[in-house]
């Protein structure tokens, strides 16, 4: 092998990369596609006759090895292939996600406000029970209850599907001891 074609292959090497780009249209797979090119040329660089046109013999080699790629058949899921690990697994896609987040926020969106507000401060903000009693001005045992009860609700609406149109018929007043309705947090 001369060094004028090996000189001859890496000026090649951008047009080679833009060719491959063109055929797989994703960049890794392009790169990929050139190292491979790249290597059957040298290894069959015996066959190469000097002064042809090796533009076009690399060409031709990236083009068939493309196509017996594209022919080579693909594992099937469950194939023994995939479990043994060979192959990495796809992401799973973020459909299902988002359906579930609107659905969730539906059924939370139907929950009365002072089971949202309950459900914020001890589920998402993480406030102690004995924190939130204080706010309310109740025991920390009316507390836990209402909050388990606001969770049950959720989770029937959310889970039941079917009683998305109308809210819970039972929703506790939050009444602390001195009597005055509370529902705004921090209310006195």
């Amino acid at each position: 092998m001369s060094p004028a074609v090996v000189n001859e292959i890496e000026e090649l090497l951008p047009t080679l990369r833009r060719f491959a780009r063109s055929l797989t249209r994703d960049a890794s797979r392009a790169d990929d596609l050139v190292q491979d090119t790249v290597e059957r040329a040298l290894k069959r660089i015996d066959s190469f006759q000097e002064g042809s046109n090796l533009k076009a013999w690399m060409f031709t080699i990236m083009r068939n090895h493309f196509i017996s790629e594209c022919r080579r058949p693909r594992p099937v899921a469950g194939s023994e292939e995939i479990d043994s690990g060979k192959y990495e697994v796809a992401v799973p896609g973020a459909q299902q996600d988002t359906v579930e987040l609107k659905e969730f926020m539906a059924a939370f969106s139907n929950l009365d406000q002072a089971d949202q507000e309950l459900l914020i401060l001890a589920g998402l903000e993480n406030v102690p029970y004995p924190e939130i009693a204080g706010m309310l001005e109740v025991a920390v045992g009316t507390v836990k209850s209402r909050v388990a009860r606001a969770r049950m609700r959720l989770r029937e609406l959310h889970i039941g599907g079917s009683h998305l149109s109308a809210p819970h018929p039972y929703t506790p007043p939050m009444r602390p001891r001195n009597g005055v309705v509370a529902h705004q947090v921090g209310a006195a």
